[in-house]
């Protein structure tokens, strides 16, 4: 059987760190390795109290994708297994990394805990002898020897992380590390559409509208040119995902002129985006515009997997299953929305909560076209800043953070 280590990467973490080694130590794997980038809390004496945890210290290099490299040089082991320090592994998970299936490159599912979210196509799990390394400052990707993509294969097996609870989040900092990493990245590769696309994501609400769709608008830019950064996705896949979380963060900021026209620009280069068709359904809420030949073609586009599957808010059509409710309760009757959403995976984010329209502040209300029931729909805009923000994190479900 081969050999699997881990590799773990700290700065300031003594809150969470015992956490995260206790969960790997004692359980068979080869090696254990602490890359610390610069710690000034009791994060290494910490560590110094653990036999068979090795410490690595290494002056921050600006890059994230630096750091797992070294690591992959530095670990003793035919696999490495990277788990971040605010991170930790169930025991059940710890048992069925041994063996590992056929494949170079393995993504777990990792839980962000008291969120509800989890994050899936996250490279944690690689052959350290494959020549696949880690390419970005931060938001890091794989990529061959060559620079080609790599073929990520997911795995059953869950990490748990709780690095982006708000007060952490704020305490270390991260956003304004993120971003000032990811303007880096933007410098150094401004053809890649990955860096504008997480920088509207990490942003939020921290930038005008204007520019969310200047960041837009470049990610849209590249849709035609041949860039090749050895990122698995592409400059539509890029366009769908920065359009999803630039829309969050206008309807929070109240510009849904701004979401109509993305939701069109992005139906002109992928027709019939089930995001579009979300927000613009939304957005009929919002003006108490709604009609069951709105209720139809959500269904149809419900009732195709192929094009589901095109979602960057959730593929797997919870997002959509939320909205036919609303539109059921609204066009025919609160029974038949109550029977359909016994049927569906709850979806919560900034207009539901558990598929739920979440309760009002100032609200609009939206009478259906043949029942007459009304409906009370929040209106984002009138909320405040604190609970704009939160709007804006918790939509923000698919993409790993660090």
């Amino acid at each position: 059987m081969s050999s699997v280590g881990i590799a773990i990467l700290a700065r300031d973490e003594e809150r969470c760190i015992a956490r995260c080694l206790d969960s790997v130590t004692g359980q068979g794997f080869a090696d254990i390795l602490v890359v610390d980038t610069g710690s000034v809390d009791r994060t290494v004496g910490i560590v110094a109290g653990y036999e068979d945890v090795r410490l690595v210290r290494m002056p921050w290099p600006g890059s994230f994708a630096a750091v797992r490299n070294h690591a992959i040089e530095e670990i003793r082991a035919e696999w490495v297994v990277f788990v971040d320090a605010d991170e930790w592994l169930p025991p059940d998970c710890v048992a069925r990394l041994f063996p590992l299936p056929d494949g170079d490159v393995f993504a777990p599912r990792i839980r962000e805990v008291g969120r509800g979210t989890v994050a899936t196509g996250v490279p944690r799990i690689l052959r350290t002898d494959s020549g696949i390394r880690y390419r970005g400052p931060v938001h890091e990707y794989v990529v061959h020897a060559d620079g080609t993509p790599v073929d990520l294969v997911r795995l059953d097996i869950e990490f748990r992380h709780d690095g982006y609870e708000p007060s952490v989040a704020r305490a270390k900092g991260k956003r304004k590390r993120n971003l000032d990493l990811l303007d880096i990245a933007m410098a150094e590769e401004p053809n890649n559409p990955r860096w504008p696309c997480f920088r509207i994501r990490d942003a939020g609400m921290e930038i005008t509208s204007a520019q969310i769709m200047e960041l837009c608008a470049t990610v849209h830019a590249l849709l035609d040119t041949d860039a090749r950064s050895g990122d698995t996705q592409n400059a539509l896949g890029y366009y769908r995902i920065a359009v999803g979380f630039a829309c969050k963060a206008l309807v929070a900021m109240g510009e849904w002129d701004y979401v109509c026209r993305l939701c069109d620009a992005l139906d002109v280069v992928a027709d019939g985006d089930p995001d579009a068709h979300y927000f613009r359904s939304m957005f009929g809420f919002h003006t108490g515009a709604v009609t069951n030949r709105d209720l139809t073609r959500s269904i149809r586009i419900r009732n195709d997997d192929a094009l589901v599957a095109t979602s960057a808010l959730d593929p797997s059509g919870r997002h959509l299953d939320a909205l036919i409710g609303l539109q059921l309760e609204v066009c025919r009757s609160a029974t038949e929305a109550g029977h359909y959403r016994k049927l569906c995976a709850p979806w919560t984010d900034g207009f539901f909560e558990r598929s739920l329209l979440r309760g009002p502040s100032t609200t609009h209300r939206a009478t259906g076209p043949s029942t007459g029931t009304t409906v009370i729909v929040p209106d984002l805009l009138e909320r405040g800043d604190e609970h704009r923000g939160a709007v804006v994190d918790e939509l923000g479900v698919a993409w790993r953070r660090h």
